[in-house]
């Protein structure tokens, strides 16, 4: 029954790859059986595979092909994706599948997020005189007037047969929202924050707000949302989201579920412990990209370790024996030099602190365990020295050294008026030992200071004393320290902090709050709201950006009557006018060139690049930086029109994807130095990479200063005029540290 659409303009919109699937056939007593279905719309061949087996386990393999065909064909030849104000062909290939010639009457309509004007109808019709079994190629003028998707219905025919389809067409945002915020905590009656609004904003889209809670776990549903929507996928990230969907589900009574949906959070946190063992080495180390025991990383294993505890405490089933072995590999590495070369005595012992950390809740430490690294805590960093006193903590009779551990932590102490900051000097350098190596930060270690600390003083009264109001002034700085920003800076920092506010929470948010709190944003009342309980779900005030907002000062206030903390967040969310039309080095510089190949040769196109459809593109990145960098991503958005060459697929041209190695143009910035490393030049290097129909994106684990060079070939697909976006660089844990390209313009016109 393969799509017999018939001449009553049945509209072809079931397609799909497997279009039957039955276990179980019973045979008749001469071994034959019988079955019909369906097939869906999709006029192309398929593959009919039937597996038989008797009692006896005997087994038998029997396959097929056969074709869906119609008089009439309708094929779509429209772009993967497009972009807001792009304007294109829309293509559709019709073909006459008979032996007479025909005049085929064909009509497209697009509807949907598509502009409608004089030049661009949203509609047309036209007769194709059509020879047999030849195809050709109805294209409809298309503009994207904003993000969303264009749909269309195109139908081709004539009195013996029509065919209709239907057929879509996403269009991406070329500006996409940006949220600058300051957090706070006040037990005033009065507190302003100052806000600076940026020119050359849109101010048909953003706000300005202030959200207020009465606990510290509130106004934290952009941390849940950047983790929720983080992009980038490696162990340590896909670990981290999981805890962050555990904790999202264990703190639901704390936050706005409506703001930051996360329907799959409990599953994330479940597919995340089932493919644990995907990432775990043959020595029982974890690794980030590729599971092999030479890139396994030390910490990254203690800190999965650490991480397992967390969620069996919340009641998650760890998977045993990927515990089993992970818990032998930190027990060797506690006792062997298991570290890569680039581990100095601080690093070694910290991630070791992490270990111990890890395995004493599990009963796997001794006395003697913990007290042969008790020489070693000098050595450690913050966040190892609080590890440290963690592990301390579940080990009896280590009262002694616990109060010694605390006094060597609290002499990093550095107190003002209201914060206090843990902090310290780390040589930072390939041979000294690079500690953002194994992704640490000053707000990671507070965040584990404050954990350790808070523990300790539920230890005794003499404790808690010795620490006083220490752990309210950590938090107060940890929630500052987000300052323009609705987050913290990576996944670790993320984890660590909302850990460490979780353990804060518990323990000095136990009375009740009662107050009132009125807010004003530009001297005018925008609202006020009671708080009565902690767990009192955030209130927003907000008002829209106006036309004489870019470019000027406001100020956010807050009026306090009543007993109780407050905790606030100030927000500016707006959307730059247009991506800048210049080269952004912060840390990383970062160039891209398109080259189309001419009479054997690569041309070099400027930023107004015009092209052919059939035309192969090949795309050069060139990434420089002065000093070491760590985990650094490289994205390259995809222009409509384009499609990159992925050579990994059987239907790709490795000749195609090969000429991404070819010579390069005579002003090409390869030129430049002849210093460039290549992608898989080593581990210290780019050696994995994601090629999509949106974006081509390159990973790193470490890169040495220098020059790097990656390439990818893309073929063009669909004429018309697209805008590129610029390519981006950045550390994944650092993301202040990146690099911009330039946007260009693409011009792609049909080949003959």
């Amino acid at each position: 029954m393969g799509g017999d659409a018939g001449a009553d303009l049945d509209i072809r919109s079931l397609f799909k790859f497997v279009s039957y699937w039955n276990p179980s056939i019973m045979t008749d007593n001469f071994g034959a059986a019988e079955f019909s279905f369906e097939l869906p719309d999709n006029l192309t061949g398929w593959r009919i595979l039937v597996m038989a087996a008797n009692e006896a386990d005997r087994f038998g393999l029997g396959q097929n092909t056969i074709k869906t065909n119609l008089p009439t064909e309708i094929r779509p030849a429209l772009p993967n994706q497009v972009s807001e104000k792009d304007d294109f062909l829309a293509g559709f290939v019709v073909m006459n599948r008979t032996d007479k010639q025909r005049t085929l009457k064909v009509t497209i309509e697009a509807s949907g997020d598509v502009l409608e004007s004089e030049a661009s109808p949203t509609s047309k019709t036209e007769f194709l005189s059509t020879e047999p079994y030849k195809r050709y190629i109805v294209r409809l003028p298309v503009i994207a007037a904003k993000s969303g998707e264009i749909s269309f219905k195109i139908s081709a025919g004539d009195s013996l047969d029509t065919d209709a389809t239907v057929a879509s067409v996403k269009v991406l945002k070329t500006s996409s929202l940006e949220t600058s915020a300051t957090y706070g905590t006040t037990t005033m009656n009065e507190v302003t924050e100052k806000i600076l609004i940026p020119e050359q904003i849109r101010t048909d889209v953003g706000k300005l707000s202030v959200i207020v809670s009465p606990s510290a776990i509130g106004g934290l549903e952009n941390a849940f949302k950047y983790m929720r929507d983080y992009p980038y996928i490696c162990w340590e990230q896909i670990l981290s989201k999981g805890v962050m969907a555990a904790h999202y589900n264990k703190l639901t009574p704390y936050i706005d579920t409506e703001m930051v949906p996360w329907e799959d959070s409990a599953k994330i946190t479940k597919d995340m412990l089932l493919s644990a063992a995907a990432h775990q080495a043959p020595n029982g180390g974890m690794a980030y990209y590729i599971p092999n025991d030479e890139y396994v990383s030390p910490y990254l294993s203690a800190y999965t370790a650490l991480a397992f505890n967390w969620l069996k405490r919340d009641g998650y089933d760890i998977p045993s024996e990927v515990e089993a072995k992970l818990h032998d590999y930190l027990i060797i590495m506690l006792r062997k030099n298991v570290f890569p070369t680039f581990y100095s005595k601080g690093m070694s012992s910290t991630v070791r602190a992490v270990a111990l950390a890890a395995l004493a809740p599990n009963g796997k430490l001794t006395k003697d365990d913990v007290l042969r690294y008790a020489s070693h805590v000098g050595e450690m960093t913050l966040f190892g020295k609080a590890h440290f006193l963690l592990a301390l903590m579940d080990v009896p009779g280590t009262l002694k050294l616990q109060k010694t551990t605390v006094k060597n932590i609290m002499s990093h102490i550095n107190l003002s008026s209201g914060k206090a900051i843990f902090s310290e000097a780390i040589y930072s350098g390939f041979s000294t030992g690079d500690y953002s190596r194994i992704l640490s930060s000053e707000l990671k270690s507070n965040g584990a200071v404050l954990s350790a600390l808070l523990r300790y003083s539920e230890g005794s009264v003499e404790n808690a004393q010795s620490i006083a109001d220490i752990p309210f002034k950590i938090v107060h700085y940890m929630t500052q320290s987000r300052k323009q920003k609705d987050r913290w800076e990576n996944t670790q920092e993320n984890i660590f902090a909302l850990n460490a506010l979780v353990d804060y929470s518990t323990v000095y948010e136990k009375e009740l709050p009662n107050f009132n709190i009125s807010a004003m944003i530009d001297n005018e009342v925008s609202g006020s709201a009671n708080f009565n309980s902690y767990k009192n779900e955030p209130k927003e005030f907000f008002r829209a950006l106006e036309k004489d907002d870019p470019g000027s000062s406001t100020h956010i206030k807050l009026l306090k009557n009543g007993q109780g903390r407050a905790y606030y967040s100030a927000r500016l969310t707006y959307s730059p006018l247009l991506p800048k039309n210049r080269n952004i080095n912060s840390g990383i510089e970062i160039k891209r060139e398109y080259s189309v190949e001419r009479n054997g040769k690569w041309v070099l196109l400027g930023n107004k690049m015009k092209i052919k459809t059939g035309d192969i593109i090949k795309v050069d990145i060139f990434l420089s930086i002065p000093a070491a960098r760590n985990f650094v991503v490289i994205n390259d958005p995809v222009p409509g029109g384009l499609e990159p060459v992925n050579r990994d697929l059987a239907t790709a041209s490795t000749v195609d994807a090969d000429k991404a190695t070819s010579k390069y143009p005579g002003a090409s910035f390869w030129h430049s130095t002849d210093e460039w490393m290549g992608y898989g030049y080593s581990r210290w290097s780019f050696y994995h990479k994601e090629l999509r129909h949106d974006s081509v994106r390159f990973y790193s684990e470490f890169l040495q200063g220098g020059n790097y060079h990656l390439s990818y070939t893309a073929q063009a697909v669909a004429p018309g005029n697209f805008i590129v976006m610029p390519t981006h660089a950045e550390e994944m844990y650092n993301p202040d540290v990146f690099g911009k390209g330039s946007p260009a313009k693409l011009n792609v016109i049909e080949s003959k």
